[in-house]
């Protein structure tokens, strides 16, 4: 990789990653170009890419329906989303030849109403798994998804942690991926999901609904002082997996985190500020808060001590955590507009016949 972008002085002078956040045709494409070396996407992503590529996403959904049009709603969507990770997957497959698998992940998130079904989980990754060898499936960093993840692990299947918002459920994926890697000689990867801003969203509107007045310094520190504790945690405790800093709602979730060998997923409207001022390579990510700013989120916010905190959850406690429960009500949302997108296209169909 020898473009001098952004992106790509980042990769070379620190070795921290840039994955694309995007399921829309072009976003992937122009990221790529920027030095994104990974991309992902989670269920509120097929939606915008039916809207935004709707020439490529309606024929295919056609296709599909004039195929079998027996196939239920959710079995549409279940191969929209799989026809959409492997677009990805074709685009950055060179990536993962060329690095011999450092690089060139693709993610794919199924259906978010089966998260509590081990066998159900089990069956969709292994079904993923097969659409390419640089497949990562996305589980839930919950007690349920641990056990996914070290069954999946050792089967040789690469993971992706995610609805992750505490060093604790970063803790638990981790040592599940490494029980997986203890029960097979393959090397599958495993990226451990820490999600910034959405945690920083999150905090805000607990203030707004507790009626408690803080700076919004503090609400931009949030997120990213949660997943410097993590990768801090990770590195001292030498887990095997890898992580991936998510759920960006600004560049600085970005360029805060620079400076050491992990990735860090945001979406194009993010990226492309940062190449086009051509932003100055630093090391954030072992930066100290200011104290007064701490000193504010502890006073204020007991979900942000339980995020940073090595035992702030227990794992039965994942699932019902605040930012995860956001998480997956937004995840459930946007299947849920997956699905109405698939019904429109379905009675066009008919229409037109």
């Amino acid at each position: 990789m020898k473009h001098s972008g952004y992106f790509y002085r980042v990769l070379g002078q620190t070795q921290t990653q840039f994955w694309i956040n995007s399921a829309i045709l072009s976003d992937v494409e122009t990221a790529l170009s920027y030095g994104a070396v990974g991309v992902t996407t989670n269920p509120t992503h097929p939606p915008r890419a039916i809207k935004a590529d709707h020439d490529i996403w309606a024929p295919v959904i056609q296709e599909i329906l004039q195929h079998d049009p027996d196939l239920t709603d959710d079995e549409i969507a279940d191969q929209v989303t799989q026809r959409m990770a492997v677009r990805s997957q074709k685009l950055v497959h060179p990536l993962y030849e060329q690095s011999e698998g450092e690089f060139g992940y693709v993610a794919i998130q199924g259906n978010p109403f089966i998260n509590n079904d081990l066998p159900k989980i089990l069956a969709e990754a292994t079904r993923y798994s097969e659409l390419g060898e640089n497949i990562a499936v996305k589980i839930q960093s919950t007690a349920v998804g641990a056990e996914a993840v070290e069954e999946l692990t050792a089967l040789g299947i690469h993971t992706i942690c995610t609805n992750g918002f505490s060093v604790a459920q970063g803790i638990h994926m981790s040592e599940a991926y490494q029980r997986g890697l203890d029960r097979t000689d393959a090397r599958p990867r495993c990226f451990v999901v820490n999600i910034a801003g959405v945690f920083d969203e999150y905090l805000g509107a607990d203030a707004a609904a507790r009626g408690i007045t803080v700076s919004e310094e503090c609400l931009l520190h949030a997120g990213v002082i949660m997943t410097r504790r993590l990768h801090h945690v990770m590195k001292a405790r030498g887990y095997a997996a890898y992580l991936l800093a998510g759920g960006s709602r600004a560049s600085h979730h970005f360029t805060e985190l620079v400076g050491d060998d992990l990735a860090v997923t945001i979406s194009l409207s993010h990226a492309t500020p940062l190449v086009e001022i051509d932003t100055a390579v630093e090391s954030r990510i072992a930066a100290q808060p200011p104290p007064e700013i701490m000193k504010e989120l502890e006073d204020n916010f007991p979900d942000f001590r339980r995020a940073c905190d090595e035992d702030g959850l227990s794992p039965d406690a994942f699932a019902g955590f605040g930012p995860c429960v956001k998480f997956q009500n937004a995840c459930e949302a946007g299947y849920r507009a997956t699905v109405e997108a698939i019904r429109a296209e379905r009675t066009a169909g008919a229409v037109r016949s």
